[in-house]
Protein backbone atom coordinates (compact mmCIF):
# COMPACT_ATOMS: atom_id res chain seq x y z
CA UNK A 1 0.00 0.00 0.00
CA UNK A 2 2.95 2.42 0.80
CA UNK A 3 4.70 1.85 -2.20
CA UNK A 4 1.36 2.31 -4.04
CA UNK A 5 1.18 5.63 -2.39
CA UNK A 6 4.53 6.66 -3.50
CA UNK A 7 4.77 6.08 -6.57
CA UNK A 8 1.30 7.29 -7.08
CA UNK A 9 2.53 10.51 -5.47
CA UNK A 10 6.19 10.46 -7.68
CA UNK A 11 3.75 9.97 -10.85
CA UNK A 12 1.98 13.26 -9.81
CA UNK A 13 4.88 15.46 -8.72
CA UNK A 14 6.28 14.48 -12.38
CA UNK A 15 2.91 15.48 -14.19
CA UNK A 16 2.74 18.18 -12.22
CA UNK A 17 6.34 19.36 -13.48
CA UNK A 18 5.52 18.58 -17.12
CA UNK A 19 2.45 20.90 -16.66
CA UNK A 20 4.25 23.56 -15.25
CA UNK A 21 7.14 23.61 -17.73
CA UNK A 22 4.69 23.80 -20.49
CA UNK A 23 2.87 26.09 -18.68
CA UNK A 24 6.28 28.45 -18.84
CA UNK A 25 6.12 28.35 -22.59
CA UNK A 26 3.21 30.20 -23.84
CA UNK A 27 3.47 32.26 -27.32
CA UNK A 28 0.69 35.20 -28.89
CA UNK A 29 0.43 36.72 -31.32
CA UNK A 30 2.08 39.97 -29.37
CA UNK A 31 5.16 38.60 -28.83
CA UNK A 32 6.38 38.90 -32.18
CA UNK A 33 6.18 42.53 -31.88
CA UNK A 34 9.42 45.48 -33.03
CA UNK A 35 11.86 44.94 -35.59
CA UNK A 36 14.57 41.85 -36.43
CA UNK A 37 17.86 42.25 -37.46
CA UNK A 38 17.53 38.95 -40.41
CA UNK A 39 19.85 37.04 -42.75
CA UNK A 40 19.41 34.14 -44.92
CA UNK A 41 21.47 31.83 -46.69
CA UNK A 42 20.62 28.72 -49.15
CA UNK A 43 19.93 27.57 -52.94
CA UNK A 44 16.93 27.77 -55.54
CA UNK A 45 17.62 24.54 -56.51
CA UNK A 46 14.22 24.56 -58.51
CA UNK A 47 12.78 27.30 -60.00
CA UNK A 48 9.94 28.34 -62.68
CA UNK A 49 11.08 28.49 -66.32
CA UNK A 50 10.78 32.82 -66.06
CA UNK A 51 12.70 32.62 -63.10
CA UNK A 52 15.28 30.23 -63.97
CA UNK A 53 18.17 33.18 -64.01
CA UNK A 54 17.90 33.14 -60.29
CA UNK A 55 18.62 29.85 -59.91
CA UNK A 56 21.79 28.87 -57.76
CA UNK A 57 23.19 29.98 -54.37
CA UNK A 58 21.21 32.17 -51.98
CA UNK A 59 21.30 35.29 -49.14
CA UNK A 60 19.66 38.11 -47.56
CA UNK A 61 20.22 40.50 -45.14
CA UNK A 62 17.94 43.36 -43.81
CA UNK A 63 14.87 43.37 -41.74
CA UNK A 64 11.47 42.27 -40.53
CA UNK A 65 9.49 44.72 -38.78
CA UNK A 66 6.20 43.26 -37.11
CA UNK A 67 2.70 44.78 -35.80
CA UNK A 68 2.07 42.36 -33.74
CA UNK A 69 -0.94 41.66 -34.97
CA UNK A 70 0.01 39.29 -37.47
CA UNK A 71 1.75 41.67 -40.29
CA UNK A 72 5.30 41.74 -41.32
CA UNK A 73 6.88 44.20 -43.59
CA UNK A 74 9.91 42.59 -45.09
CA UNK A 75 12.88 44.80 -46.21
CA UNK A 76 16.09 43.55 -47.68
CA UNK A 77 18.73 43.11 -50.30
CA UNK A 78 19.16 39.04 -51.76
CA UNK A 79 21.55 37.77 -53.62
CA UNK A 80 20.01 35.44 -56.28
CA UNK A 81 23.14 33.65 -57.91
CA UNK A 82 25.23 36.28 -57.30
CA UNK A 83 22.56 39.07 -59.10
CA UNK A 84 21.73 41.43 -56.12
CA UNK A 85 18.25 42.78 -56.19
CA UNK A 86 15.88 44.12 -53.27
CA UNK A 87 13.76 42.30 -51.97
CA UNK A 88 11.01 44.03 -50.55
CA UNK A 89 7.49 42.37 -49.02
CA UNK A 90 4.86 42.18 -46.82
CA UNK A 91 4.05 38.87 -44.90
CA UNK A 92 1.62 37.40 -42.44
CA UNK A 93 2.91 35.65 -39.60
CA UNK A 94 0.72 32.66 -36.92
CA UNK A 95 2.33 32.08 -33.67
CA UNK A 96 1.48 28.66 -31.92
CA UNK A 97 1.83 28.74 -27.85
CA UNK A 98 4.75 26.52 -28.18
CA UNK A 99 6.31 29.95 -29.49
CA UNK A 100 6.67 28.13 -33.20
CA UNK A 101 6.07 30.92 -36.04
CA UNK A 102 4.83 30.56 -39.52
CA UNK A 103 5.29 33.47 -42.14
CA UNK A 104 3.23 33.59 -45.04
CA UNK A 105 4.47 35.70 -48.68
CA UNK A 106 4.68 35.96 -52.25
CA UNK A 107 8.53 36.16 -53.03
CA UNK A 108 9.19 39.51 -55.34
CA UNK A 109 9.28 39.50 -59.13
CA UNK A 110 10.16 37.55 -61.19
CA UNK A 111 9.71 34.96 -58.35
CA UNK A 112 6.33 35.73 -57.58
CA UNK A 113 5.83 31.81 -55.97
CA UNK A 114 3.61 32.08 -52.25
CA UNK A 115 6.25 30.68 -49.97
CA UNK A 116 5.79 29.81 -46.43
CA UNK A 117 8.66 29.91 -43.73
CA UNK A 118 8.80 28.13 -40.16
CA UNK A 119 10.63 28.87 -37.22
CA UNK A 120 11.05 28.73 -33.66
CA UNK A 121 11.17 32.23 -31.49
CA UNK A 122 14.40 31.52 -28.93
CA UNK A 123 16.71 33.13 -26.21
CA UNK A 124 13.72 34.94 -24.38
CA UNK A 125 12.12 35.73 -27.22
CA UNK A 126 15.02 37.89 -29.02
CA UNK A 127 16.34 35.62 -31.14
CA UNK A 128 14.77 33.17 -34.46
CA UNK A 129 15.92 30.49 -36.36
CA UNK A 130 13.63 29.51 -39.43
CA UNK A 131 13.29 27.58 -42.56
CA UNK A 132 11.76 27.62 -45.50
CA UNK A 133 8.85 25.09 -45.71
CA UNK A 134 7.48 25.86 -49.28
CA UNK A 135 7.48 25.87 -52.73
CA UNK A 136 9.66 22.46 -53.04
CA UNK A 137 13.45 22.76 -54.59
CA UNK A 138 14.55 25.37 -51.96
CA UNK A 139 16.43 25.26 -49.32
CA UNK A 140 16.96 28.49 -47.00
CA UNK A 141 17.39 29.03 -43.30
CA UNK A 142 17.35 31.64 -41.61
CA UNK A 143 18.50 33.74 -38.36
CA UNK A 144 16.52 37.18 -36.55
CA UNK A 145 18.30 39.05 -33.61
CA UNK A 146 15.61 42.02 -32.19
CA UNK A 147 16.94 45.47 -32.19
CA UNK A 148 16.45 46.98 -28.52
CA UNK A 149 17.50 50.54 -30.62
CA UNK A 150 14.96 52.63 -31.78
CA UNK A 151 17.21 55.29 -33.44
CA UNK A 152 20.89 54.60 -34.74
CA UNK A 153 23.95 56.24 -35.85
CA UNK A 154 27.67 54.79 -36.42
CA UNK A 155 28.39 55.48 -32.67
CA UNK A 156 25.95 52.08 -32.27
CA UNK A 157 28.49 49.42 -34.46
CA UNK A 158 32.12 50.20 -32.34
CA UNK A 159 34.15 48.02 -30.81
CA UNK A 160 35.84 44.75 -31.48
CA UNK A 161 33.10 41.89 -33.66
CA UNK A 162 33.66 38.40 -34.67
CA UNK A 163 32.98 37.63 -38.03
CA UNK A 164 31.16 34.93 -39.40
CA UNK A 165 29.96 34.64 -43.15
CA UNK A 166 29.69 31.72 -45.33
CA UNK A 167 28.24 30.88 -48.86
CA UNK A 168 29.00 30.82 -52.88
CA UNK A 169 31.09 32.99 -55.11
CA UNK A 170 29.39 32.83 -58.55
CA UNK A 171 31.80 33.35 -61.94
CA UNK A 172 34.81 32.11 -63.26
CA UNK A 173 37.38 33.33 -60.99
CA UNK A 174 40.33 31.11 -59.01
CA UNK A 175 38.27 31.61 -55.66
CA UNK A 176 34.52 30.62 -57.19
CA UNK A 177 33.10 28.16 -55.38
CA UNK A 178 32.23 27.66 -51.26
CA UNK A 179 33.24 30.62 -49.29
CA UNK A 180 33.72 30.53 -45.54
CA UNK A 181 34.97 33.77 -43.56
CA UNK A 182 35.89 33.92 -39.99
CA UNK A 183 37.68 36.69 -38.17
CA UNK A 184 37.34 39.97 -36.46
CA UNK A 185 36.62 43.65 -37.22
CA UNK A 186 37.33 46.24 -35.35
CA UNK A 187 35.22 49.53 -35.37
CA UNK A 188 36.22 53.13 -33.69
CA UNK A 189 32.63 54.08 -34.12
CA UNK A 190 33.68 56.97 -35.87
CA UNK A 191 32.61 55.56 -39.38
CA UNK A 192 36.16 53.48 -39.61
CA UNK A 193 37.23 50.10 -39.51
CA UNK A 194 39.89 47.17 -39.76
CA UNK A 195 39.48 43.52 -40.17
CA UNK A 196 41.52 40.30 -40.42
CA UNK A 197 39.90 36.96 -41.48
CA UNK A 198 40.96 33.49 -42.29
CA UNK A 199 39.24 32.94 -45.52
CA UNK A 200 38.34 29.62 -46.98
CA UNK A 201 37.36 29.64 -50.81
CA UNK A 202 36.82 25.92 -52.19
CA UNK A 203 39.28 24.27 -49.55
CA UNK A 204 41.98 27.04 -50.34
CA UNK A 205 42.65 29.22 -46.91
CA UNK A 206 43.93 32.64 -46.74
CA UNK A 207 44.49 35.22 -44.85
CA UNK A 208 43.10 38.49 -45.63
CA UNK A 209 44.02 41.95 -43.88
CA UNK A 210 41.94 45.11 -44.47
CA UNK A 211 40.33 48.14 -43.65
CA UNK A 212 37.54 50.38 -45.26
CA UNK A 213 34.53 52.73 -43.75
CA UNK A 214 31.10 52.02 -43.06
CA UNK A 215 27.97 53.74 -41.86
CA UNK A 216 24.56 53.79 -40.05
CA UNK A 217 21.05 55.20 -40.96
CA UNK A 218 18.32 55.75 -38.71
CA UNK A 219 16.92 52.65 -39.11
CA UNK A 220 20.11 50.73 -38.15
CA UNK A 221 20.92 49.86 -41.38
CA UNK A 222 24.87 48.78 -41.39
CA UNK A 223 26.72 49.30 -44.61
CA UNK A 224 30.70 48.73 -44.73
CA UNK A 225 32.38 49.70 -47.87
CA UNK A 226 36.45 48.27 -48.58
CA UNK A 227 38.96 47.15 -51.05
CA UNK A 228 39.95 43.84 -51.37
CA UNK A 229 42.59 42.00 -53.83
CA UNK A 230 41.90 45.27 -56.06
CA UNK A 231 37.96 44.89 -55.93
CA UNK A 232 35.85 47.21 -54.81
CA UNK A 233 33.83 45.60 -51.96
CA UNK A 234 30.10 46.11 -49.88
CA UNK A 235 28.78 44.39 -47.27
CA UNK A 236 25.16 45.37 -46.18
CA UNK A 237 22.48 44.52 -43.29
CA UNK A 238 21.34 45.97 -39.90
CA UNK A 239 22.04 45.72 -36.31
CA UNK A 240 20.47 43.74 -33.97
CA UNK A 241 20.10 44.12 -30.21
CA UNK A 242 21.94 47.31 -28.92
CA UNK A 243 24.78 47.39 -32.16
CA UNK A 244 25.99 44.10 -30.55
CA UNK A 245 25.17 41.80 -33.47
CA UNK A 246 24.73 42.17 -36.63
CA UNK A 247 23.14 40.30 -39.71
CA UNK A 248 24.85 40.62 -42.91
CA UNK A 249 25.30 39.76 -46.46
CA UNK A 250 28.00 40.84 -49.04
CA UNK A 251 26.06 42.83 -51.33
CA UNK A 252 29.17 42.91 -53.99
CA UNK A 253 27.66 41.24 -57.60
CA UNK A 254 28.90 37.48 -57.66
CA UNK A 255 28.59 36.96 -54.08
CA UNK A 256 26.27 34.95 -52.34
CA UNK A 257 27.29 35.48 -48.90
CA UNK A 258 26.14 36.21 -45.55
CA UNK A 259 26.28 35.37 -41.84
CA UNK A 260 27.05 37.73 -38.77
CA UNK A 261 28.77 40.00 -37.06
CA UNK A 262 29.04 39.35 -33.12
CA UNK A 263 30.51 41.78 -30.38
CA UNK A 264 33.44 40.42 -28.48
CA UNK A 265 32.52 42.31 -25.32
CA UNK A 266 28.31 42.78 -25.71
Amino acid sequence: MNRLILTCGLAGLLLSTCMTMQGAISCTTADYKGTWAFYTAGAFVQLPPAAAVLQGPFSQAGTFTSDGQGNVNIESTASYNGLILPANVPATYVIAPDCTIEFSLFLPAPLGVPTTFRGVLTNNLRNMSLVIDSPPGTVVIGNHFKQDTQFCGVGNFRGAYGIDLGGTLTGTSPQAGRVQKVGRVLSDGLGNFNAVTIANYNGQSVEEDFSGTYSVSGDCSLTLKYSLNGTDMAIGGALGGHGDVAAIMVTTKGWAVSGTLKAQLP
